[in-house]
């Protein structure tokens, strides 16, 4: 039992990792414990192929991290994590089986990382140029206004006042920002409380 059951609250918990994080022994630990437990969590792996430097491939064997639930007797769902609308839909479901049956569930989104992993990567040394631009062609993000413009739900019109409108935003939080007073450089040691 956790605390949300104890307080009585229809809630679950969401957590968040990529594939190469479902390979350490902090997620089978927490998988296994969740099950166990009866514990209402929605484990959302973002598997992007990619741990680090590493391919899928060469991280395990198997159908993917969905495939792991079954062995914890836990659901797994699968799911297009390129498609807002399927994620939703899927974390939505996710969360009813979660709080009906307090149960964890796994949700595994299919994705793709089209930058570098971090600002210490280099992915161009371990994916190829065609590679990524053939993912970034399924952009989620074009993906999903071309629904949005497709059932009229959207337009160019809207597109270019709300990029003005968050632009002067912008400006403006930028403007204050610089009006605000320097820090110390000794608040670099500090831990901020």
């Amino acid at each position: 039992m956790c605390a949300l059951q104890l307080d009585g609250k229809q809630a679950c918990v969401a957590v968040y990792f990529g594939e190469g994080a479902a390979s350490e022994g902090d997620f089978h630990a927490a998988v296994n414990f969740a099950s166990t437990l009866g514990a209402p969590v929605i484990f959302i792996c973002r598997n992007n192929g990619w741990a680090i430097s590493t391919p899928a491939t060469e991280q395990y064997r198997g159908d993917g991290i969905a495939g792991r639930g079954p062995s914890y007797g836990i659901a797994s769902i699968r799911v297009d994590g390129g498609d807002a609308r399927a994620v939703y839909n899927a974390t939505a479901e996710a969360r009813r089986i979660a709080v009906a049956n307090s149960c964890p569930v796994l949700i595994e989104a299919m994705s793709y990382r089209s930058g570098h992993h971090s600002t210490s990567d280099d992915s161009s040394r371990y994916r190829t140029t065609d590679e990524m631009n053939r993912w970034r062609a399924r952009d989620p993000v074009m993906r999903f206004q071309s629904l949005l413009l497709a059932s009229d739900w959207w337009d160019a019109e809207k597109e270019k006042d709300l990029r003005l409108s968050l632009r002067q935003e912008v400006l403006r939080a930028l403007e204050a920002a610089q009006k605000e007073p320097k820090a110390p450089l000794s608040d670099l040691f500090t831990d901020g409380t």
